[in-house]
């Protein structure tokens, strides 16, 4: 038979055997990537700290997908403001302005990307983590210039990500982020 892309495999994934990153301040395991699932789907799981999370961006060409395992996460959705709490499912259509920021201490989230991608920056620019937790700010060495080259020739090669600049859309959690750490 021949096959035109990549093909999905059977298997079984657990958390603590999912190949896992510490990227920024947070904690990424990738619990199905696009080369296993055959392009259709990749699932990660994030735990973060309060105040984290990207500013305003779009995936071109990825839905995407957050399911709030435990946590409270303020979300930009275009121009709209929205708080999703444990138990919560997120859905952001591609082209869709958005970003994100930690209400609660941590947020455990599962990330769900489809078709699939998006790993490729987990991988490029994180460090690969030893233990399930957050990251020591140590642990986390910036990635080499070659590393981040590749990762943005890789991105925009796949069209799953782009940042926005101030003039295509205002980031309405810049003060949550930038916040006294909420206790």
């Amino acid at each position: 038979m021949i096959t035109d892309g990549p093909t999905a495999t059977s298997f079984l994934m657990t958390r603590e055997d999912a190949p896992r990153f510490w990227l920024v301040d947070s904690l990424w395991s990738v619990l199905a990537s696009a080369d296993t699932t055959g392009g259709a789907l990749t699932v990660l799981e994030q735990l973060m700290p309060a105040r984290s999370g990207p500013p305003p961006h779009v995936h071109e060409r990825l839905h995407e997908y957050f399911y709030l395992l435990d946590g409270e996460i303020r979300f930009q959705l275009g121009t709209e403001i929205q708080t999703a709490k444990t138990g919560a499912v997120v859905s952001v259509p591609p082209n869709t302005v958005h970003g994100f920021a930690v209400v609660s201490d941590t947020a455990r989230v599962l990330n769900l990307y489809t078709p699939g991608g998006f790993t490729e920056q987990i991988s490029y620019l994180g460090a690969p983590a030893t233990e399930l937790r957050l990251p020591l700010p140590e642990e986390q060495p910036p990635a080499s210039a070659d590393r981040q080259s590749a990762y943005f020739s890789r991105s925009a090669e796949l069209n799953t990500q782009r940042w926005l600049g101030p003039d295509e859309a205002d980031d309405l959690l810049a003060d949550q982020r930038d916040a006294p750490e909420i206790r």
